[in-house]
């Protein structure tokens, strides 16, 4: 009766020293290897001429993006301070109900940072421009990525995101609505 003691408690050491990785094991993947972030990258829609306006058509393809995204299970919205980039996101934060982020187009850092800090683990859209797409993706440790042309207004770059934000994130080249000229 004098050993029960001894060996219940080389028991519970037994049992800590196999529960113990087991935990730490969990808590890393669950850290590390959670849900991915996710951002969805687009050029604002068409606009008119030189005009910070949309066209008619880059209304339309704003409105598109209610189709194509509304069931994303967007988190954000974020967008630059250009009148285009505003209306291209419009249609879209009204039908998902969020209030989208205004971060101006020379603070690429401001939007990266706060995309990680506010948004591990969740889907957003970011409403840039031919020049800043390509900026916003390297930023963020995506893959280079094709140069977006002047009249191209329907791309959708998809880049996830590791969530321990080490390099290797992957990037999806989509379109959508009418084909750019």
């Amino acid at each position: 009766m004098e050993g029960q003691p001894v060996l219940r408690s080389r028991r519970l050491l037994c049992i800590g020293l196999i529960a113990l990785p087991i935990i730490v094991i969990v808590v890393y993947w669950f850290i590390c290897w959670g849900l991915p972030t996710t951002v969805l990258l687009i050029r604002h829609a068409d606009r008119q001429g030189s005009q910070d306006a949309l066209s008619p058509v880059g209304m339309t393809r704003a409105q598109e993006l209610v189709h194509v995204m509304g069931r994303a299970g967007l988190n954000a919205i974020y967008h630059s301070e250009a009148l285009r980039t505003q209306q291209t996101a419009a249609p879209l934060a009204a039908a998902t109900g969020l209030t989208p982020r205004q971060i101006p187009a020379a603070n690429t850092s401001e939007l990266v940072n706060d995309i990680r800090t506010n948004h591990r683990g969740h889907t957003v859209l970011v409403v840039g421009h031919s020049n800043t797409v390509p900026a916003i993706s390297a930023a963020l440790g995506g893959p280079s990525m094709p140069n977006i042309d002047e009249n191209e207004f329907d791309n959708l770059f998809m880049l996830t995101l590791c969530r321990c934000g080490w390099p290797g994130a992957k990037l999806v080249n989509l379109q959508y609505g009418a084909a750019s000229p």
